[in-house]
């Protein structure tokens, strides 16, 4: 953050309504650093959108992002690896879900956590924001692994009785012998187990 914005002495910072104070301020600054849109700030701090879209100017030097919000669950179930992540921020939210802070301070603590704790994020702060959305909705709900007994998130018309990490550590081990082997890819001709002779699709 440069120096203009740490002082907080810039126009566009200055010219906020009275009502705003500086502790949303600086979480609307703080959540822009991290990547979300104008929009985004708009909906977690309460600023107005023309204000948020001038700290994001301000501190980017460029216009916010078009664009709209996630709006369905679409996005996370083409993946193995978004929906193991998204079980992970939903548990980041239920942690810090104790606190009495704002939202704001509620997502950035729960952002700040999940990019600490993974090596190859898979979800931006736009997507770790609308997981507990799906969740309020009832679009999701938590269901225990039939393995682990880990409750994970889960589409409530999903028949999945597997959480995210079981389904990707069952992808890598032969369905016929539980030997380690390589990950599962579409569009190779099966291979045999090296250690039971069962051909698996690679």
């Amino acid at each position: 953050m440069n120096s203009e914005l740490s002082s907080l002495s810039t126009p566009a910072v200055r010219e906020l309504p009275a009502w705003i104070t500086a502790a949303s301020t600086l979480e609307a600054i703080r959540l822009i650093e991290l990547g979300a849109r104008a929009g985004l700030v708009h909906q977690v701090t309460g600023m107005d959108q023309t204000n948020a879209n001038r700290l994001y100017r301000e501190i980017h030097r460029r216009p916010s992002p078009p664009g709209q919000a996630p709006f369905t669950d679409t996005w996370y179930l083409r993946s193995e690896y978004r929906m193991l992540h998204a079980a992970l921020v939903w548990k980041l939210y239920q942690r810090f879900g104790q606190s009495e802070d704002r939202p704001a301070r509620r997502l950035i603590d729960v952002y700040e956590t999940y990019l600490f704790l993974v090596q190859e994020p898979q979800l931006d702060i736009t997507h770790v924001a609308f997981v507990p959305d799906l969740i309020r909705s009832q679009l999701w709900i938590e269901r225990d692994c039939t393995a682990c007994h880990t409750p994970f998130p889960v589409p409530r018309v999903s028949t999945r009785v597997l959480c995210p990490g079981c389904r990707l550590h069952q992808s890598f081990r032969c369905s016929a012998c539980g030997k380690a082997r390589s990950g599962y890819r579409k569009g190779r001709r099966k291979t045999a187990c090296p250690a039971c002779g069962w051909r698996h699709l690679q």
